[in-house]
């Protein structure tokens, strides 16, 4: 598949995502475009679309179940970049020792805090 044939694929697929889940922001109606979505992550199960409005600014994710033709768009606020976000989109969960690490950095902080 050539470079060209990619962006295409690319574009009919963030158009998709357009008039299934969502045509225009929800804080100030402005209509998104292809260059607003970016496709965090896509397999055979579901997709996870970050839609930031290139008006207001504001940012939503979106989750669509593939087998159900099922979406899900809920705000975000956050300082992650889109990067970041697809990072721990694509982590498995949290073993029960990272959160005990956690737990345990955070108990710590607070004596020292205190």
């Amino acid at each position: 598949m050539s470079k060209n044939e990619r962006k295409e694929k690319l574009n009919d697929r963030k158009q998709f995502f357009i008039d299934i889940i969502a045509k225009f922001c929800d804080k100030c109606g402005n209509p998104y475009s292809g260059s607003d979505l970016e496709i965090i992550q896509d397999n055979n199960i579901s997709s996870i679309i970050h839609f930031s409005c290139s008006n207001c600014k504001s940012n939503h994710i979106a989750t669509f179940i593939k087998p159900m033709g099922v979406s899900n768009r809920m705000p975000i606020n956050t300082d992650l970049d889109i990067q970041e976000i697809g990072k721990f989109a694509a982590r498995t969960e949290t073993s029960l020792e990272e959160i005990l690490d956690i737990y345990i950095y955070l108990k710590q902080r607070e004596r020292v805090v205190i």
